[in-house]
């Protein structure tokens, strides 16, 4: 095998990234509203709106930009928009596992690379779209591990069979604070709806 550089490519982009584009749009202007109605004036939260999909436009052009996957006979190297990488050596790869819908989560497949020590690479079809996903499936697989092919799992099914990622147990507190802020959005969205009921 030559060895092969693969890139997302925005014109191969489905549904999914539409979707996941849209549900950031809304989410940036539902937070933008709530807080103009007791945080700020509307015309600073139209700008912060304005902002907001300035920066999703931003990180979509970086995220297209940067990220790509390298295969070859040896390894295989994720490479990720901010510049970190994950080289997996192809005699570490126990497993690659094409999942075509995660339930609970946006619509979009999912494909896996697993080694021996549990570490892993991983590509999601809102990005990579779904052709582009079939080609990757296949050069990770490569001569070495066969293919498997899942129509859905539930996230208690990936953890369950594939065990935490080994990089949520490296960095426990960055993960934490996401989910801190992500619950912080939510509040502050929900505020003024949860303020009219009471």
């Amino acid at each position: 095998m030559s060895r092969s550089v693969h890139r997302p490519r925005f014109s191969a982009a489905g549904a999914p990234f539409w979707i996941l584009a849209g549900v950031y749009v809304a989410i940036g202007a539902l937070l933008c509203w709530s807080l103009s109605t007791w945080a700020i004036s509307g015309v600073a939260a139209v700008l912060a709106f304005a902002a907001w999909l300035l920066l999703i436009a931003v990180a979509v052009r970086v995220i297209f930009a940067r990220t790509s996957l390298v295969v070859d006979d040896e390894a295989v190297t994720s490479i990720s928009a901010v510049g970190t990488s994950t080289t997996l050596r192809r005699d570490e790869l126990v497993r690659v596992v094409s999942i075509g819908r995660l339930r609970g989560s946006l619509p979009g497949g999912v494909l896996l690379a697993l080694a021996r020590d549990g570490r892993r690479i991983g590509a999601a079809e809102w990005l990579w779209g779904s052709q582009t996903g079939d080609a990757l499936a296949r050069a990770l697989a490569g001569d070495q591990v066969p293919l498997e092919q899942r129509p859905t799992m539930g996230p208690v099914d990936l953890v369950r069979e594939f065990g935490v990622d080994p990089a949520v147990r490296r960095r426990p507190v960055a993960y934490a604070v996401t989910m801190l802020v992500s619950a912080g959005a939510g509040i502050l969205i929900a505020w003024p709806l949860v303020d009219r009921l009471l």
